[in-house]
């Protein structure tokens, strides 16, 4: 029986990672940067903190490291852009409605990359707190998250599974001993191969909870 689920936010409960991407192109856009080079490297660390994106991005990019004074200014006007996106952020299809369905009798998580002040601000302002148990974000790790939360609700490992579109998702799923559903996606990063399942639509999770 499956009666925990650990939800990634970004691209598996909204539609938000266009936007996101929109928010690096903006930060890093004195540097001139390829987007579909932004975009590729946005998927290959979907998941990771911001902060460790944009130094990655310019270090692929530019070859060199970014300098503190540069990344400041872009993890600012990274925020800021990410901040003013909020209202414009579209619900994955189908996700609340599985969310609704299943979180009066199971335990239900945010685990996210994004910092925790902002995850729990986004999910307050779509009006998603009421459906999970925990919302939580950077700078605790995803393995840090899931793990102290299993151990403060009991939770056994057989019964619990993380839904997630990024490697990260899944390498925490599989620190954490539990099943990993990949959300399928246009900036999934996961391994299908080593998935439990791989799903487009929430719903298609349904039958497995009866």
């Amino acid at each position: 029986m499956t009666d925990s689920i650990f939800f990634d936010f970004d691209g598996v409960i909204m539609d938000s990672m266009a936007l996101k991407l929109d928010s690096y192109a903006h930060a890093l856009r004195q540097f001139e940067f390829d987007r579909a080079a932004l975009n590729q490297i946005m998927v290959e660390h979907t998941g990771t903190s911001r902060h460790r994106i944009l130094r990655v991005m310019h270090q692929e990019l530019a070859g060199t490291p970014i300098s503190e004074e540069n990344f400041d200014r872009a993890l600012a006007d990274f925020n800021r852009e990410d901040a003013a996106s909020v209202p414009r952020m579209p619900r994955v299809p189908g996700s609340l409605e599985f969310i609704e369905r299943f979180h009066a009798d199971r335990f239900t998580a945010i685990v996210t990359g994004t910092p925790h002040d902002v995850i729990q601000q986004t999910a307050e302002f779509h009006g998603l707190m009421a459906y999970f148990d925990v919302v939580r974000g950077t700078p605790d790790t995803k393995v840090q998250i899931v793990t102290e939360e299993m151990e403060r609700h009991q939770i056994v490992r057989e019964n619990a599974l993380f839904i997630g579109d990024g490697k990260t998702d899944q390498l925490a799923a599989e620190a954490c001993g539990i099943r990993f559903v990949g959300m399928a996606g246009e900036h999934s990063s996961f391994d299908p191969a080593t998935a439990w399942r791989v799903v487009s639509d929430l719903n298609e999770l349904v039958g497995d909870f009866r």
